[in-house]
Order: structure tokens, then sequence, then C-alpha cells
């Protein structure tokens, strides 16, 4: 395994999956609701895109803030860590704000150039592949291989039907 090998898989994979999975899964059961709920590709973009615009600000943010605390207390108690894990709260809360944005917009896109019928069921399809995608390459990087893949494809899958159903429930009691 080469040191960039190394770099990327111990700096970043797991930042990766934080902002990318999460903005994978919070915006499919945002578009699934939306769209279950109302039926009209316009509000379901405007919501979707929203949900973006606030996700990836919100997990860069809190990438940052969690890291600077962990950084600050390890620090403080002057217990040694990784310094890869604790090195740089900016560089950390970016690479999760920019992963968040790429996993929020797999979603959306679909909605751009289908009915919302068909894109509930493109959104789901193109989400759960990319979920099974990210989640198998975890796995060959660490251990578990399709496993994992399997794994984060449920995980993500099961919010993601939440959201669906929240959609329905409150399409029915709103209008």
């Amino acid at each position: 395994m080469t040191a960039y090998h190394k770099k990327i898989t111990g700096e970043n994979l797991r930042d990766f999956i934080l902002g990318a999975q999460d903005g994978i899964v919070n915006v499919l059961g945002l578009v699934l609701g939306v769209a279950s709920a109302t039926f009209d590709t316009k509000v379901v973009l405007i919501a979707g895109l929203a949900g973006l615009f606030a996700e990836s600000i919100s997990m860069g943010a809190v990438a940052f803030t969690s890291t600077k605390a962990a950084h600050d207390y390890y620090k403080k108690v002057k217990q040694k860590k990784e310094e890869s894990l604790y090195k740089n709260p900016l560089k950390i809360g970016m690479f999760v704000f920019w992963a968040t944005i790429l996993g929020s917009i797999i979603p959306i896109i679909p909605f751009f150039f289908l009915s919302v019928k068909a894109g509930i069921i493109a959104s789901v399809v193109f989400s759960g592949i990319i979920l099974f995608i990210m989640g198998t390459v975890k796995g060959k990087l660490t251990i578990g291989g399709y496993k994992s893949g399997v794994e984060m494809l449920i995980v993500g899958l099961f919010a993601a039907a939440a959201g669906y159903l929240i959609g329905i429930m409150l399409g029915v009691v709103i209008t």
C-alpha cells in the first residue's frame, strides 16, 4: 500500500462516508417525502436543493466544530492521538461539506429529467446503487467487502423509506 493510499484511506475515508452517506440518505428521504406528499416536481426540486445546501453547510460546520473539540480536548489533557484524525478541523470540515454536496445531489438528479413517479423510482435506484458502491469500496479498504455495501444500502434505504412514509402521512394530513 502506498503512502498516498494510506493517506486517502486514513484521513478521508471516514469524512467522505460521513458527508456523502449523510447527504444521500437525508436528501433521498427529503425528496421522497416531499414527492409522496405533493407529486409536484418543482416543489421536490426546490426542497431537494434547499436540503442539499442546508445539509452541506451544516455537515461541514459540524465536522469542523466536532473535530476542533476533539483536538482541543486531547491537546488539553496532553494525550497523544493519531495526528491525522485531528490535524486540521477546517480541512476536515471542507471535505465533509463537499462530500455532502456530492451525496446530496445524487437523489435530486432524476427529478430534473423525470416525472415525480419516475423520479421517485430512479432516485431510489440511483441512490441505492451509489450507497452499495460506497459501502463496498469502504469494505475493500477496511474489512467487510460486499457485506459493507449491503449494510450501507440497507441502512440508507431504511432511513429513506421513513422519509417517504412520513411524506405520505403529511400529505394525507395537510390535504
